[in-house]
């Protein structure tokens, strides 16, 4: 039996009141003000902070937080996020409705009362001040109106835009030729670690795989985790103690914090994404970058993708090819990286650079 819109209205009434009490306020109260956020304060929350980093580092360490895990645990909270309140192009189209339905204002005031008389007294003042009401009303759900008809329509341009840009992507071949090209960790980790040997803080290893090369890095002492967006290669790692997140490296990069990262090595996706997706994430990367970093890019040689027929599948189908060495020598420049060395090694080529100081961005996300 399906619920009567008044049920669905005071139902939705419901929640509204109860997210509001839940974040300290009421719609029938003024909200009290919260206790003063001070340099103490500031200092309990940063310590706390530390405290459960160091848990989740010390329980991976363990193997207790397996890259599956967490995967399922965000799956699950995104799950559980109310309509509208996530990123999604359901909660935008949740959102949307939602503020239609509450563009119209209405002067029909409720009148009703307990006390003997005063409903008389609220019907005489809504009479009296009608036309004063009406007019005001009409021009804001004009406004309202008009502010609701140019939503939908920017709604439909950037939905044209989205399925534009998604297109290049609706072929589904079998088999899974969006899967990355992992090279030989073995060929590359004594270069990676002549390279980074020095480094102080934390290294990213970008399309992990398996984790050879974080467990390479960790064997020298170096602080350093794995990201990677197939969850296959992350069911078998290489050591069961390695910080391996499942996870989309650019999604990943966005939330790491300003000059957060000492080192971090590209490879694997980065070959195919297109252009501009390649420079949005090395800019990004930057960001995440500190003083006197190294960015290491594993670039698969272009020839490589002609020994097999998946491999041609796979090229043709991406929406890039991978940039030459120049390429990279080129655009790591313009970035405002310097000290750029390019190695050739079997079916790939490593360029490594260096970041002498980190970008000034205003202001740091947080982790």
């Amino acid at each position: 039996m399906n619920p009567s819109k008044d049920e669905s209205e005071n139902s939705e009434a419901w929640n509204i009141n109860n997210i509001d009490f839940l974040n300290g306020s009421s719609l029938n109260s003024e909200s009290e003000p919260g206790p003063p956020f001070n340099e103490q304060t500031a200092e309990y929350i940063a310590e706390i902070r530390r405290e459960i980093e160091e848990e989740v580092k010390r329980k991976r360490a363990q193997g207790a937080f397996p890259p599956a895990f967490e995967r399922r645990l965000k799956t699950i909270f995104e799950r559980l996020v109310p309509p509208g309140a996530g990123n999604s192009r359901r909660d935008f189209e949740a959102l949307l409705r939602s503020s239609d339905r509450a563009a119209y204002f209405d002067i029909e005031v409720p009148i009703a009362s307990q006390k003997p008389g005063v409903a008389k007294v609220k019907k005489i003042l809504r009479i009296t001040q009608a036309w004063y009401l009406n007019y005001l009303a009409q021009q804001l759900n004009n406004f309202s109106t008009n502010l609701m008809r140019l939503l939908y329509v920017f709604d439909a341009r950037v939905k044209k835009l989205e399925d534009s840009s998604e297109s290049l992507n609706r072929i589904r071949p079998s088999g899974n030729f969006l899967k990355p090209v992992y090279p030989n960790p073995r060929d590359l980790d004594n270069h990676l670690l002549q390279a980074m040997q020095d480094l102080q803080g934390r290294i990213l290893v970008a399309d992990c795989g398996n984790g050879y090369l974080v467990s390479a890095f960790r064997e020298r002492a170096l602080d350093c985790y794995g990201v990677d967006s197939f969850g296959e290669e992350l069911e078998h790692p290489f050591e069961v103690s390695l910080d391996l997140r499942w996870d989309d490296l650019s999604h990943h990069v966005n939330e790491v914090a300003d000059h957060a990262l000492s080192g971090i090595v590209l490879q694997g996706s980065i070959d195919l994404l297109s252009p501009p997706e390649k420079l949005n994430l090395l800019v990004e990367v930057k960001r995440v970058l500190s003083a006197h970093a190294v960015i290491a890019i594993i670039s698969t040689d272009p020839a490589y993708f002609q020994t097999s027929p998946d491999l041609v599948v796979q090229r043709d189908l991406a929406p890039g090819r991978p940039f030459a060495p120049q390429t990279w020598d080129h655009v790591l420049n313009q970035l405002g990286f310097s000290a750029i060395t390019t190695i050739g090694l079997e079916n790939c080529y490593l360029t490594i650079a260096h970041l002498e100081a980190a970008e000034n961005t205003g202001g740091a996300k947080t982790l």
